[in-house]
C-alpha cells in the first residue's frame, strides 16, 4: 500500500483564508510562499489567482477570486463549494506565520521525498559514482537553499549587528580578534586569520609552503578546542606527522627519517606526540580528493560538537572539480577557487590554501613573487581575501651555503581585502621544517 504523501490541507486553507481577511497580510503571503509549496490541486489555483490580483492591485474578496479562476478556466475545478470553505476557514490572522511555517515544512518533505526517490533511481544507471555523489548532494543542498533563503536584511538590523560587535571588541580589548597564527608580527597586521576568508599562500617548490602552513595549523590546533583540517594531496599522513613532530619538538627531520635518534631527541618526540595528540587535528591524504568532497568532509566536522577552526589545503592545483568536461585546467581552477570560497562562507571558517607559482620570478632580478605569478590563476587573486607570498633569498642564490641550517625569509602580504600589506620577516630553520617570528637584535623592532 502506496504511502501518503506529507501534507496539510488545513494549513493550506489557512494560509489562503487570511488573504480574504486582511489585505495587508496578502503582500506577506505572496513573499513567504510560492505555488509549489501547496499540495492540494485546489489550492494551487486559489493562490495563483490571488497573487495575479495582488500583481494587477486588484481587491481580493470572494468575487475577485471567482472571476480570476473562470478567467484561466479553473472555477470548475476548484468549486464555488470550495472556495467558500477555504474563506470561512479562519477568522483571524493573528497565527499566519504559523499557518505558513507549517505549509514550508510540509513542502520540504516532499521535495526531499521526491529528491531522495531522484538518487535511488539515478544510483540504478550506469553511471560513475563520484558524478552520482555529486548530483545527490547538489540535489539535497537544493532542497536546504530552499529552506534556508531568507529576505533582505534591513541596514537599521546590520547597523544594530555592527555595533554589537564593535562593543565585544572593546570590551575584550584584544588586538587580535581573529585565529592566531603564531606569528606576533603577522597576526598584527592582519588581526589573525578571520572566518569566511580565503587565504591563498603562494611559493616556488621547496621553499617552505608546506612547513609554513603545518605551523599555523599545528599553533592554532594548540591554541583551540575546535578542529583543523589538514589536506595533503602530494604526501602521506605519516610524512605531514613526521615534519609536526621535528616543528614542535625541535628535532632535526633527517633524524626522524633514519631514526638515529639520541636520548635528548626521544624526550622532544614524545613531548611534541603529546602535545600533539591534545589536539583536534584531522588529515585527509587522499590524492584524488574533489573540491566537493573536501566541502562535505570540512562541512561534517563543522557540524560537529567540536566545531571547526580552520582549514589548510595542500595544495589548490592538485584537487580535481569532478568536472570532466571543464574546458581547461585554468578553468577547473576557477571553479574549484571558487568553490572553496562558497565553503568557507558557508562554514564560517578561515581555509588556508597553498598554491605553485610560475617561474616568472626567478626570470626577475630581485626574485620577488607577484600576483601575476599565481599559476592557473583564473579566479584565485579574485577569490582570495588574502594573498600570502614566501621569499627566500638563499633560494636563487647559486653560491649559498648548503650547511646552513637557519636562513632569513619573508612573508610577503601581497593582498589583504579586510587590511593593510606588509612584509614580515620570520627565520625558517631548515632541518626542522620550521618558520620562527624574526629575533629582535639590540632592541630593533
Amino acid at each position: 500500500m502506496a504511502r501518503k504523501m506529507p501534507q496539510n490541507l488545513e494549513a493550506e486553507m489557512s494560509v489562503l483564508g487570511v488573504a480574504f481577511i486582511n489585505e495587508n497580510d496578502v503582500n506577506h503571503i505572496v513573499e513567504e510562499v510560492t505555488v509549489d509549496m501547496f499540495f492540494d490541486e485546489r489550492n494551487r489555483y486559489i493562490f495563483s489567482a490571488i497573487k495575479n490580483l495582488y500583481d494587477n492591485k486588484t481587491p481580493i474578496d470572494i468575487m475577485t477570486v471567482k472571476n480570476e479562476l473562470d478567467k484561466d478556466k479553473k472555477l470548475n475545478s476548484v468549486g464555488l463549494d470550495y472556495l467558500s470553505e477555504v474563506i470561512d476557514s479562519v477568522i483571524s490572522s493573528a497565527n499566519l506565520d504559523f499557518y505558513i511555517k507549517i505549509v514550508k515544512d510540509y513542502a520540504i518533505r516532499r521535495n526531499l521525498i521526491e529528491t531522495a526517490n531522484e538518487i535511488i533511481n539515478n544510483t540504478y544507471e550506469d553511471e560513475d559514482v563520484t558524478k552520482l555523489l555529486d548530483s545527490a548532494e547538489k540535489n539535497i543542498l537544493n532542497v536546504v537553499k530552499a529552506r534556508s533563503v531568507g529576505d533582505f536584511v534591513p541596514i537599521q538590523e546590520i547597523l544594530r549587528r555592527a555595533q554589537a560587535k564593535l562593543e565585544e571588541l572593546s570590551r575584550n580589548k584584544r588586538a587580535i580578534t581573529g585565529l592566531e597564527t603564531g606569528f606576533p608580527d603577522f597576526d598584527k597586521i592582519t588581526t589573525g586569520l578571520q572566518g569566511s576568508e580565503i587565504i591563498i599562500v603562494g611559493a616556488r617548490r621547496g621553499v617552505g609552503k608546506t612547513a609554513l602552513a603545518l605551523n599555523v595549523a599545528t599553533y592554532a590546533a594548540m591554541h583551540t578546542k575546535k578542529a583543523v583540517a589538514i589536506f595533503n594531496l602530494e604526501m602521506s599522513a605519516e610524512m605531514l606527522i613526521n615534519r609536526m613532530i621535528a616543528s614542535v619538538g625541535q628535532i632535526d627531520s633527517y633524524k626522524l627519517q633514519t631514526g638515529n635518534m639520541q636520548e635528548k631527541d626521544w624526550k622532544r618526540y614524545n613531548e611534541a606526540m603529546s602535545q600533539l595528540a591534545d589536539t583536534n587535528i584531522f588529515i585527509e591524504d587522499n590524492a584524488g580528493v574533489t573540491a566537493q568532497e573536501i566541502r562535505a568532509k570540512c562541512r561534517k566536522l563543522a557540524n560537529s560538537e567540536m566545531g571547526l577552526g580552520l582549514v589548510v589545503i595542500d595544495y589548490l592545483q592538485l584537487i580535481s572539480s569532478g568536472n570532466r568536461r571543464v574546458e581547461s585546467r585554468q578553468v577547473e581552477v576557477s571553479e574549484i577557487s571558487r568553490a572553496l570560497k562558497t565553503m568557507a562562507l558557508e562554514l564560517d571558517v578561515p581555509v588556508i590554501a597553498l598554491s605553485q607559482l610560475s617561474r616568472s620570478a626567478e626570470k626577475r632580478e630581485s626574485n620577488q613573487p607577484m600576483l601575476a605569478d599565481l599559476r592557473e590563476s583564473g579566479s584565485l587573486e579574485q577569490d582570495a581575501d588574502m594573498v600570502l607570498f614566501i621569499n627566500r633569498k638563499d633560494y636563487y642564490d647559486k653560491a649559498k651555503d648548503f650547511n646552513q641550517k637557519i636562513v632569513p625569509a619573508e612573508l610577503i602580504i601581497a593582498k589583504h581585502r579586510k587590511g593593510g600589506l606588509g612584509t614580515v620577516n620570520l627565520l625558517f630553520e631548515l632541518n626542522m621544517l620550521s618558520f620562527k617570528s624574526q629575533l629582535k637584535v639590540n632592541g630593533d623592532e
